[in-house]
């Protein structure tokens, strides 16, 4: 639990979204994106509670595709596989792309490089990559060596915001440049359209607590941690963006803020110019155990397609050494550099990584979503663990209201973007399109195999490296 906790808060990554996407929100709802984060949290909170039930009655690292396939069948298992691959492989260049900026950023000030490197596209796609290869190294050590990378780089981030958090109290009584207000928490008079915008993106800063289902084949209690600290983890990274967020707000004009491609930073340049380079090193620390931890997921999701048949045998293999699946992991690294490449012939590198952005939000949304009907269809019969053979089968009733209520509203939100950004819609469209080949493979693999992921002679499973 002590892993997991750091694992579920620091993959949410709070300095690195708000750096990342506060800005993106104040742009399409103005204050009002706080309340956007507080509209969608219940729905977030109602889905980390369903991952966690689901998680304790069937435990596997493909989390969310193993869930659908044992409780509604093969196809909608392979449906939800390519899903899931959306949802976070499209959740990795957003990342990359700051963490090359911010490096070059720090470097720059700290007289490292010199600053027309700064803005450099070549040199921001450059270091890109070499965060990619970073953060391939963890992975390849494994789930313990990744959790302890994870934790020193979390404290890093968590103390230098403490810090900030406390100077931007301590000026605050003379630094009010928007004073707040209540609408800012809730509002009716708000455009809809834009702020269903807001609501898309804010899928993107609070997802990644679901980090501990993908692991729990490597945890030494799969059905009690689990789940659990994914509840933790998200409640804590809520807490602290209601304290931060309405402060940012508060001490910086909002045209800066919406126009800013780092609100963080724009925020910390107007009440301690002087240290910006801090506040550099915890986004880059933030940044840094993101990716390798939304990586992590991604991995482990493979491993199990691989094991189970979706993708090809290779990616069920695990490193005889470091026990790591590394063929996966391989895979994942390679695809992110092919992405940074890609990069280098947008028009407009912001432009890309806002629908590169709004694209994995809808998708990590309509996971949600998917888990939601899971849940529903799963929790209104009597049934029983799976593995386990209690006295008699059980239901729970509480699960029955919350599954179709967030399924119907992680539905509703993705629907309202998509129809406010008809060219969204032609992009998720498209992505959609590969998910025929999962849909096919998986109607011609036995259910037993979808379900129990049979291991081939001489093939490891990650739960023998707890």
């Amino acid at each position: 639990m002590a892993d997991l906790v750091p694992l579920s808060t620091s993959s949410v990554a709070p300095a690195f979204s708000i750096a990342a996407a506060y800005g993106v929100m104040v742009s399409f709802a103005g204050p009002q994106a706080i309340m956007s984060v507080i509209v969608a949290f219940p729905l977030f909170l109602f889905s980390a509670l369903i991952f966690r039930q689901l998680n304790i009655h069937f435990p596997h690292a493909g989390a969310s595709f193993f869930w659908g396939t044992s409780v509604i069948g093969r196809r909608y298992g392979g449906f939800q596989a390519w899903v899931v691959t959306l949802a976070y492989f499209l959740s990795l260049p957003p990342i990359l792309l700051p963490a090359g900026e911010y490096t070059l950023q720090l470097a720059s000030s700290l007289g490292w490089v010199p600053p027309s490197v700064v803005g450099n596209l070549e040199w921001e796609a450059a270091m890109g990559i070499g965060w990619a290869l970073v953060a391939a190294v963890p992975l390849l050590l494994g789930a313990k060596p990744t959790a302890r990378f994870t934790e020193a780089f979390f404290g890093i981030e968590i103390a230098i915001l403490a810090i900030f958090l406390v100077i931007g109290l301590s000026v605050l009584p003379g630094h009010v440049i928007n004073p707040i207000r209540p609408s800012w928490f809730f509002s009716t008079t708000i455009d809809p359209l834009s702020f269903s915008l807001a609501l898309v993106a804010v899928a993107t800063i609070l997802d990644g607590w679901e980090i501990d289902s993908y692991a729990s084949e490597e945890s030494q209690h799969p059905r009690r941690w689990p789940g659990t600290s994914g509840v933790y983890g998200l409640v804590v990274v809520f807490a602290l963006y209601m304290v931060m967020m309405p402060l940012i707000t508060m001490e910086t004009p909002l045209p800066a803020l919406a126009s800013s491609a780092d609100p963080l930073a724009t925020w910390v340049g107007g009440v301690m110019p002087s240290a910006g380079w801090a506040i550099d090193v915890a986004v880059i620390a933030s940044t840094a155990s993101s990716l390798w931890l939304t990586a992590f997921i991604l991995s482990r999701a493979w491993y199990s397609m691989g094991r189970s048949g979706l993708l090809p045998r290779g990616f069920s293999r695990v490193h005889r050494t470091l026990h790591s699946p590394w063929v996966a992991i391989a895979a994942i690294t390679g695809a992110e550099i092919a992405v940074q490449l890609l990069e280098l012939t947008s028009s407009s590198v912001f432009a890309f990584f806002s629908l590169v952005l709004t694209a994995a939000g809808v998708f990590l949304l309509l996971e949600f979503a998917l888990n939601g009907i899971t849940a529903t269809v799963h929790f209104r019969r009597a049934h029983r663990p799976m593995g386990l053979e209690p006295p008699s089968p059980h239901r729970h009733l509480l699960l029955v209201v919350l599954g179709p209520i967030t399924a119907a509203g992680m539905l509703v939100i993705v629907a309202v973007g998509l129809v406010t950004n008809p060219y969204l819609a032609v992009i998720a469209g498209v992505l959609l399109v590969p998910s025929v080949y999962f849909l096919w493979r998986a109607r011609r693999l036995a259910s037993s195999q979808l379900l129990y992921s049979p291991l081939a002679e001489g093939e490891e499973s990650l739960s023998q490296h707890s």
